[in-house]
């Protein structure tokens, strides 16, 4: 036994799932695995119902103890144990222990080190997005000790990147509404953490220098200096929405593939030779008239959405790429994810909280469930940037 210390977000602690009330129950369209041990409580269960529905609604795979058995939807594509109501009848005829793992853990997940571990919530729940987007004080982390076994092969905590980490998270904070300084400075820290290693008085100065240059407004002005490179941004776009377009049915498709649609008629819509440049800056018309006024009103929207990813990626985690490569990662996805509420406000003409939860909810559901899909869009970065980090600024632009 040992003494570890247990970080989590606000939003994440206070969460309450939603039941019958959510609009895109978990439910639905998702492969739903029960471990050995559930499968046979379900198959012996007394309660006739459950036994039915197990010997007669579950495939037994017996590919490991963890995924011994699949549920069989039902003809609406929802778990045969799913009432009328959209609530679990495990859960109302055995109680919540009776439920599996999988059921009984999401959307909640957890990273665990040799000396702490970091609780949160995966996105693709529609009530966890929520709770993020409108809450200002979402992503306070609450911190509590706890005695429980490590496992002998949990990971030590990098110092040098915690610091990082937390770093990007004030300066994200301190960003507020104006997300695209947030990353600027976020990129500015770490092109002056890889050419000073191990200087952390230096590093410390510096981020203090970043952050005083983010409440004064002093990080527009290099920003609004970049050149435009309408092409990168066109080009990028359209090869992140391309693996949305292939993906086969599964949860929350049908929603994102919505907004993905009214982003490709307003790439597509009038196009001329100059059609790149057209489209990003009909993209960029909408964001600055519409979204930024509208989001500078919430200021805690965007900003909590970027420190949940910061946090929750344990950026900047270096053991398979670079941190510059994970910051270009998440920059990518936040353009996407601007872009689709640019052109939601294009097509038309309103924004609100309703889309932007929508959006961020349906693409992660679609894209973060799904190894292959963060490999897919590391694959088209590259092929974008041309080996070239720091083109992630063209984004911010």
């Amino acid at each position: 036994m040992k003494l570890i210390t247990v970080n989590e977000p606000k939003f994440s602690a206070e969460f309450q799932c939603a039941g019958s009330q959510c609009i895109d129950h978990c439910c639905y369209g998702w492969n739903i695995v029960f471990d050995k041990t559930s499968m046979n409580k379900y198959l012996k269960s007394p309660v006739i119902e459950i036994k039915n529905i197990a010997a007669d609604s579950v495939k037994v795979l017996k590919k490991s103890h963890a995924h011994w058995a699949q549920v069989k939807f039902n003809e609406n594509q929802v778990c045969s144990f799913m009432d009328d109501k959209k609530l679990c009848k495990v859960h109302a005829l055995m109680g919540p222990s009776a439920l599996s793992p999988v059921c009984a853990d999401y959307p909640r997940s957890s990273m665990s080190f040799k000396s702490e571990m970091n609780k949160t919530l995966t996105l693709s729940c529609p009530e966890a997005t929520r709770a993020l987007l409108t809450d200002p004080q979402a992503m306070m982390l609450v911190s509590h000790v706890i005695t429980t076994n490590v496992a002998k092969s949990a990971r030590i905590v990098n110092q040098q990147q915690k610091l990082i980490n937390l770093m990007s998270m004030h300066l994200m904070q301190a960003s507020q509404a104006a997300t695209q300084q947030g990353l600027y400075a976020i990129a500015s820290l770490l092109l002056f953490a890889e050419k000073n290693p191990q200087q952390v008085e230096e590093l410390e100065a510096y981020f203090e220098s970043l952050m005083i240059s983010l409440q004064q407004g002093e990080m527009a002005e290099p920003i609004a200096n970049l050149a435009s490179d309408h092409q990168l941004q066109w080009t990028l776009l359209l090869r992140l929405q391309r693996y949305v377009g292939t993906r086969k049915p599964t949860r929350s498709l049908g929603l994102i593939s919505g907004y993905v649609a009214r982003l490709l008629q307003v790439q597509t819509q009038n196009s001329s030779n100059n059609h790149a440049a057209e489209s990003m800056e009909r993209l960029e018309q909408a964001w600055a008239s519409t979204a930024q006024p509208w989001l500078d009103e919430r200021p805690h929207i965007m900003r909590n959405y970027i420190m949940y990813r910061l946090y929750n990626d344990q950026f900047p985690d270096t053991r398979k790429r670079s941190a510059m490569s994970w910051l270009y990662l998440i920059t990518a996805e936040w353009f996407l994810i601007k872009s689709l509420i640019a052109a939601t406000i294009a097509i038309e003409g309103e924004i609100n909280e309703k889309i932007i939860i929508d959006i961020i909810y349906s693409l992660h559901a679609v894209t973060k469930h799904n190894k292959a899909a963060s490999e897919f869009f590391f694959e088209q970065i590259e092929n974008v940037k041309m080996n070239d980090d720091l083109s992630l600024l063209y984004l911010l632009r």
